[in-house]
């Protein structure tokens, strides 16, 4: 989606396809919302806010099988990552998803005073 933030109009999702949410953070990289996927970070931005995610649970593709559009992403409580891990979730990509590793790329679902902006009823400007 293109929504950085939750809105009533979002389109109602059908029984057990997942739940929407928003807040999600990218470190070392950001979403582009132009072209829906992952992108080097701007100059002195560590953080990038996700824009509304659709969450699903999903069976994995076989053993072995690479895809080389998708960087299987961490996902973590906090900024200390360790323990905190949740999930990995699958982000597109037009560059290697090796290079995402190499640069330590995650999802953090909790940065202190960034995803403030973003609460419901706040309109922030898309960048």
């Amino acid at each position: 989606m293109k929504k950085l933030y939750w809105e009533p109009d979002l389109p109602q999702l059908k029984e057990g396809t997942g739940a929407y949410v928003f807040g999600f953070q990218v470190e070392g990289a950001r979403w582009d919302l132009a072209i829906g996927q992952l992108e080097e970070s701007r100059p002195k931005k560590q953080f990038s806010v996700m824009p509304v995610v659709n969450c699903r649970a999903v069976p994995l593709d076989a053993a072995g099988k690479d895809d080389k559009g998708v960087y299987y992403c961490p996902v973590y409580k906090t900024e200390n990552r360790g323990n905190t891990f949740v999930f990995t979730a699958q982000l597109k990509t037009k560059t290697p998803p090796q290079k995402w590793i190499l640069a330590g790329v995650a999802i953090l679902l909790d940065v202190e005073g960034v995803s403030d902006a973003f609460a419901p009823g706040k309109e922030v400007p898309i960048i």
